[in-house]
């Protein structure tokens, strides 16, 4: 069974609603499957990740280290861009194509039996593609996987893991409807990875986030290590085309920050500016679970450490980039990394799913556009393109930057790449992953700019 087929396969267990409401039966189905699938999350060493932004790029780079080490790593994040092998990963690159067949072949098969014998049980489509990815990682005899949860973190299908070290991220209104509508809900919510006697390593938050995260780790007797008393601040950084250099120290006053015996400098591919924050997280959680980890090997897992559609530069001249920020936090962080390596003025098409606040967006984008484009972020996932466009009428309204409507998103991008490399101006795309993912596809179907 290959990847398109198995993924049509899949097809038949999506239902959007259901898949967001999370409850503890949830949970117990997951655990009853995995039971049924030999529990294959118990066959590698795991590192469980959680946060509202950056879990995919901070899951990335702990993986590329362990995969420098020596390690054979899996990696389990989503959405995926181009591919849904990206999903499920050897730190990054595909296994062969066998591996992900065997694995299919089994999950189809399994659920098959279990569906004939409860026809009732309903299985949802990220409980069967999170049991894929724990399969493939135990079949392949992975010696660690570093897996990304879903959405929050206590009820997410993940959360049957018994990890080596959990991981948190930046946490910030996302998902309210689900998750909760304040900070300290979501990161309760977050918290819900943290297991007893079990290491925590913490970027910086918020107090009332921190304070939430702290309680639920002393409540477990689980060992909590927050990044800003461990890494000098701020990480240095200088942003060109070329990558992300950056340069971290560590407090020797610190246990943590002790065990590394210089500071780490690399050369990321990742470019958006928060990069430099996640690595030192990456590079802390690494450097605890393996002290005598040599910094060079640091160094280069986070130089090879990279994933699409995050501030991804599909062209250099005129810049083309798409970036699947869409809260308010992940797009002021796109747009201070655009402004500074983008100089020029230029287009931006914009899209995101029916949930988002795009108010609390908008006012990042002023000053930095000649046209904004409002459309769709393609054809599966709901969207309010006419309030979207309102809403940017409103906020730009004493702009003289042009905002359109145009709810056919494939001719926008189309055009738009055209007309940008026809008149040397850079283009963004953003807001939404499905519409990165779709200017990523007709970008490289169009003949490449002469």
């Amino acid at each position: 069974m290959n990847t398109e087929e198995f993924s049509k396969w899949l097809d038949a267990f999506i239902n959007y609603e259901r898949n967001a409401h999370k409850d503890e039966n949830n949970l117990k189905k997951m655990r009853k499957f995995a039971h049924f699938f030999g529990n294959p999350q118990d066959d590698f060493l795991s590192i469980h990740i959680a946060g509202s932004k950056g879990k995919g790029s901070v899951s990335t780079m702990i993986a590329s280290i362990l995969k420098e080490a020596g390690l054979k790593t899996g990696l389990y994040t989503s959405p995926h861009v181009s591919d849904f092998r990206e999903r499920m990963t050897q730190a990054g690159s595909f296994f062969d194509d066998e591996a992900y067949s065997a694995s299919y072949k089994k999950i189809v098969e399994g659920f098959g039996a279990i569906l004939k014998k409860e026809p009732e049980i309903d299985p949802g489509w990220f409980e069967i593609v999170t049991l894929t990815a724990f399969l493939l990682f135990s079949m392949q005899k992975t010696d660690w996987a570093v897996i990304e949860t879903g959405m929050g973190g206590r009820l997410d299908m993940t959360n049957i893991l018994k990890p080596r070290a959990c991981v948190l991220t930046p946490i910030e209104l996302e998902h309210t409807q689900y998750l909760g509508d304040t900070l300290e809900k979501i990161a309760f919510e977050k918290a819900g990875i943290i297991k007893q006697n079990t290491p925590v390593f913490c970027c910086k938050q918020p107090d009332e986030v921190l304070a939430v995260f702290k309680k639920r780790a002393a409540e477990l007797n689980a060992e909590f290590f927050y990044i800003p008393e461990i890494v000098k601040e701020p990480v240095n950084y200088s942003l060109s085309k070329a990558g992300l250099k950056i340069d971290m120290e560590f407090k020797n006053s610190h246990y943590l920050g002790s065990l590394f015996k210089r500071p780490i400098s690399s050369n990321l591919k990742l470019l958006d500016l928060i990069q430099a924050e996640n690595a030192a997280l990456a590079a802390c959680t690494v450097k605890y679970l393996f002290p005598e980890m040599d910094e060079a090997i640091i160094e280069r897992g986070l130089a090879s450490a990279w994933l699409p559609a995050r501030f991804e530069l599909l062209s250099d001249n005129p810049e083309i980039i798409i970036d699947g920020a869409h809260t308010k936090n992940s797009i002021a962080l796109c747009m201070s990394t655009y402004t500074e390596l983008v100089k020029e003025k230029g287009t931006l098409i914009f899209a995101c799913a029916e949930d988002k606040n795009v108010k609390d967006m908008v006012p990042f984008f002023r000053d930095n556009f000649t046209k904004i484009i409002v459309t769709i972020p393609g054809a599966s996932k709901k969207s309010n393109p006419d309030l979207s466009y309102t809403i940017f009428q409103e906020g730009l309204k004493a702009s003289s930057c042009m905002v359109e409507k145009n709810a056919d998103y494939e001719a926008v991008i189309k055009n738009e790449i055209i007309e940008c490399r026809e008149k040397k101006q850079p283009l963004l795309i953003t807001g939404s992953f499905y519409l990165a993912a779709e200017a990523k596809r007709i970008h490289s179907l169009l003949s490449p700019q002469a």
